[in-house]
């Protein structure tokens, strides 16, 4: 399997195979805003990512793939250490993908194709048996659990630093009411417009924030307890009980 490290991954949108795949592991890394011209499938094995589009944030588990489309422009920043295998489909040689980024659920069955893939050459043609397993592999992708890309990120110039605060402080304590004086804008407008604009209230935007963070801490191993108090709850039970109800599954569980 060909290993790379961050700074010295090959471009994939210049290979000559219509498929290609890379592994990368290392520790923690954040790449710049960026697309390709191929149709991505990041799946990441072990520690957490978090993916930035121009209009989202999701947060990817191990044992889990983000959909990313030819052109859509994108960031990540890998928390920990971290190991990543990403395929990179060419658009003309597969055509009718799917448009939308999404996060994926990976199977055994699609891991394992995921990783022989990822031991072809970039510039290899493919053979019979190769092109028959990469048609299995796109039938798993298209029967496997599927999400969006779940945060929605407001574009409003006066939530944006609220936003942006959020994100990277996530115990921040400061109320809509308290955004209010130093945006310049009302409450009640400030709400108005993440409802409009991300179709939550201030509230469960902050909540899905804070969950977003609290992922990929617990994929650096953090303890459920640092990590509740790193996000902004005062107790363990009352971030148990939050994360059990978004996600359906207890924060200590090993995925």
């Amino acid at each position: 399997m060909p290993h790379y490290s961050p700074e010295s991954v090959l471009d994939p949108d210049s290979a000559s195979c219509p498929i290609v795949g890379l592994a990368i592991d290392t520790r923690a890394h954040a790449s710049d805003w960026h697309a390709h011209r191929r149709t991505q499938l990041l799946y990441q094995a072990e520690g957490g990512v978090t993916l930035f589009l121009s209009d989202r944030v999701g947060q990817l588990a191990p044992l889990q793939a983000a959909w990313l489309p030819a052109g859509c422009t994108h960031r990540t920043a890998m928390h920990g250490k971290f190991a990543y295998r990403s395929l990179y489909f060419d658009v003309q040689a597969y055509p009718g993908l799917p448009a939308e980024p999404l996060i994926l659920d990976v199977n055994p069955l699609l891991r394992a194709l995921i990783l022989r893939v990822t031991d072809w050459s970039a510039d290899a043609v493919l053979s019979l048996a190769q092109t028959r397993i990469v048609e299995t592999l796109l039938d798993e992708l298209a029967a496997a659990p599927a999400a969006p890309m779940h945060l929605p990120m407001p574009r409003d110039r006066r939530l944006a630093p609220i936003a942006s605060e959020l994100l990277a402080n996530p115990a921040c304590p400061l109320s809509l009411e308290d955004w209010a004086g130093r945006v310049g804008a009302s409450s009640r407008t400030l709400e108005r417009l993440f409802q409009a604009e991300t179709g939550l209230s201030f509230a469960r935007w902050r909540t899905q924030s804070r969950l977003l963070a609290a992922r990929a801490r617990l994929a650096e191993g953090m303890s459920v307890t640092a990590v509740a108090h790193a996000v902004g709850y005062g107790s363990d039970s009352a971030f148990i009980a939050m994360y059990r109800r978004i996600y359906g599954e207890s924060p200590g569980r090993k995925r």
